[in-house]
C-alpha cells in the first residue's frame, strides 16, 4: 500500500497504540507545558485537549485513516490522512521530538504523494502560518500555498 524504505513503514492504528497517541500528542503541546500551572493540572488539560482534537477529527474527517509510522519497528509518528474523493486530505502529521529533522516526515509524504499520485488525487493540508518548518517540508515535496488567513497556509500537492 505504502512505499517507504527501510527501516520505515506505515501501519493501520490500533488499540494497542493509544499510550503512544496520548505521548505523541503531549510532546505536541509545549504551549501548555509552558502555563503556571501545576503538572498534573497541565497533563489534565493535554489530554483534555486532546479529546477534543480527536472528537473533532472524527466529525469532519469520519472516513480518514489513522496510520503510525514507525522507525526499526518502533512507532515514531503518527499520521492521518482522508483519501476519499479527488482531492485527498492529509489532516495531521506528527512526529517525535527526538526523530525530527531526520527525513521520515518528507519519505512518509513521499509515500502518501505516490498513492495520491496512482489515483490521480491532490492532496491538500492546512499548516499554522507559525510552523515555518512543516511549510518549508511541505513545499520541498511539492506542496504550493493556494490560500491564507492571519493563521494558516492551505497548501495543496498536485500530481504530475
Amino acid at each position: 500500500m505504502y512505499t517507504l524504505p527501510h527501516p520505515l513503514r506505515l501501519r493501520n492504528a490500533d488499540r494497542d497504540d493509544a499510550a503512544f497517541a496520548c505521548a505523541l500528542y503531549a510532546s505536541t503541546r509545549d504551549d501548555l507545558r509552558a502555563l503556571p500551572l501545576p503538572l498534573a493540572m497541565v497533563d489534565n488539560l493535554i489530554a483534555m485537549q486532546q479529546d477534543a482534537h480527536e472528537q473533532g477529527r472524527r466529525s469532519v474527517f469520519p472516513d480518514a485513516e489513522v496510520l503510525i509510522l514507525e522507525h526499526a519497528g518502533e512507532p515514531a509518528g503518527r499520521i492521518v490522512f482522508d483519501a476519499t474523493g479527488a482531492h485527498w486530505r492529509l489532516v495531521d502529521l506528527a512526529l517525535l521530538p527526538a526523530l525530527r529533522g531526520r527525513g521520515l516526515a518528507r519519505a512518509a509524504l513521499l509515500a502518501l504523494q505516490q498513492r495520491a499520485g496512482s489515483r490521480g488525487a491532490s492532496i491538500g493540508l492546512s499548516v499554522m502560518r507559525s510552523n515555518v518548518t512543516a511549510i518549508g517540508l511541505y513545499q520541498r515535496t511539492g506542496f504550493a500555498i493556494v490560500d491564507s488567513d492571519e493563521l494558516r497556509h492551505e497548501m495543496r500537492w498536485q500530481p504530475a
